[in-house]
């Protein structure tokens, strides 16, 4: 592809901290591989040569570690981009800081992002529309209580996801609108100029951003040149809406008035610099120089008869597997579904050959067990993923959990709807239900637990 691929692990797993304050967010297990390989993978497949992943230097060694361990036959090369562990930036800054790197258009994808999407949908809804900025989006089904399955910790203060409003043409491909329904308060504000092009407008309320971007050149110029666009944090929250929104803007004339003062003055030389950065290239005026091909007839005539140069669409993925692994929710979702996703995981066994299963022992086709597990007798694994090198003693029921890494769990135990972090210890007899355990925990015998999180106190917050 002409693009430049971009992954950013550099998150700190803010919305599930129980869980990243052993484990990096973009090494935490999913279906017994590091989050960040799904994206790596999809490029891979895709037909990428390369890809930048900008994460904390504190990461680089593990994160390298974990994807050459995982990556099989992958032949992407991977360049490791560091950014400083106790600085916390935004996707945007992160961007900002490799821009030196980028040379073309650029994909941005979040770490967390799992799916099965090719990516040449994407990339054509961008080639037809020369379009500045091409999002994915998935649609979202009500998903309060699906199959009954819960999320484990306390059930207070759980904080509901955001939704966004997005306001699309009537071919549902470029954005018009877009805003987090927090910040619509009685009326949702449209321009008219908006109203004048497209009088008819879809408003969608079920779809989902998935952090995957496809950006023109210079919109990363823009970021790094740009007193407005270096004041920008995060792509998602502020660098899209702004691009959304200046669309439809006329372009200033750079005549300043002589009322202006000299703050207002330089607020619009800052201002007008986003019209001025959406021209063509040297490469792409000589080729359109050169076609035959009529770019103002066709589904590009209403672009270019108003002159438009700033362009932002969409592609909406309305079948197949895509979910970001962002929340506590969402991670357990994620592993309950990715057993059942052969084109994500490969023709990998869902049973390491390494691992040992002893005898009157289930494990179902829902289940994953990673390398040199041992299942002792009579033992029932259902819905559920078990990480490399754990022992689970005879008679114990696991369903619907994600057991990480060195986990020992004793005879006799059951373990329902919970997540339980590397190198803990579970005693015999223990029961717990819809909990969440640290990692290095000592759970003590015939203990029963039900809707808590376990762990460090100076480490651990309530969900």
């Amino acid at each position: 592809m002409e693009f430049q691929a971009v992954i950013m692990a550099g998150g700190r797993g803010s919305r599930m901290p129980d869980l990243t304050a052993s484990v990096p967010k973009a090494l935490l297990p999913v279906g017994n591989r590091p989050l960040v390989w799904y994206p790596v993978n999809m490029l891979d497949k895709a037909g990428f040569e390369s890809v930048i992943i900008v994460t904390f230097d504190s990461v680089k060694r593990d994160l390298v570690q974990a994807l050459q361990s995982s990556a099989g036959e992958l032949l992407i090369r991977l360049d490791v981009v560091t950014i400083p562990s106790d600085e916390d930036w935004g996707t945007a800054e992160s961007l900002r800081f490799i821009r030196d790197k980028i040379k073309t258009d650029v994909l941005v994808i979040s770490c967390d992002l799992i799916t099965d999407i090719e990516l040449h949908l994407l990339a054509d809804v961008h080639r037809t529309y020369d379009a500045s900025m091409t999002m994915l989006m998935h649609t979202t089904l009500d998903q309060s209580n699906e199959g009954g399955v819960s999320v484990p910790g306390t059930k207070s203060k759980r904080k509901t996801e955001q939704r966004d409003i997005v306001g699309l043409d009537d071919k549902g491909s470029r954005i018009l609108l877009l805003a987090a329904e927090a910040d619509v308060e009685e009326a949702l504000s449209v321009k008219k100029s908006v109203l004048k092009r497209y009088p008819f407008i879809q408003v969608k309320t079920r779809l989902m951003d998935a952090h995957m971007y496809i950006l023109k050149k210079w919109v990363l110029d823009f970021l790094g040149d740009n007193k407005i666009g270096r004041t920008y944090s995060t792509i998602k929250g502020e660098l899209i809406p702004y691009l959304v929104r200046k669309q439809f803007s006329r372009p200033k004339t750079g005549q300043l008035g002589p009322q202006l003062d000299s703050m207002e003055s330089v607020a619009l030389q800052q201002d007008k610099d986003l019209s001025s950065y959406g021209g063509l290239d040297d490469l792409t005026k000589k080729a359109r120089a050169m076609s035959s091909w009529n770019e103002h007839s066709g589904d590009m005539s209403d672009y270019y008869q108003h002159g438009d140069t700033l362009r932002c669409h969409t592609y909406i993925m309305d079948s197949g597997f895509c979910i970001r692994a962002n929340t506590l929710a969402a991670y357990c979702e994620a592993n309950r579904q990715i057993p059942q996703q052969r084109q994500l995981v490969g023709e990998d066994p869902l049973i390491h050959p390494t691992a040992t299963i002893k005898t009157k022992s289930q494990v179902g086709q829902d289940s994953m067990l990673g390398e040199g597990t041992t299942i002792g007798e009579k033992v029932s694994v259902k819905r559920s993923i078990i990480g490399k090198h754990c022992i689970v003693g005879d008679k114990v029921k696991i369903i619907n959990s994600v057991v990480m890494d060195h986990v020992n769990i004793s005879e006799g135990c059951t373990i329902q709807g919970s997540i339980v972090c590397g190198n803990t210890h579970v005693s015999e007899a223990v029961e717990m239900k819809d909990c969440l355990i640290g990692s290095s925990q000592n759970i003590p015998p015939k203990a029963k637990y039900s809707n808590e999180v376990i762990g460090n106190a100076d480490r651990m917050m309530e969900i």
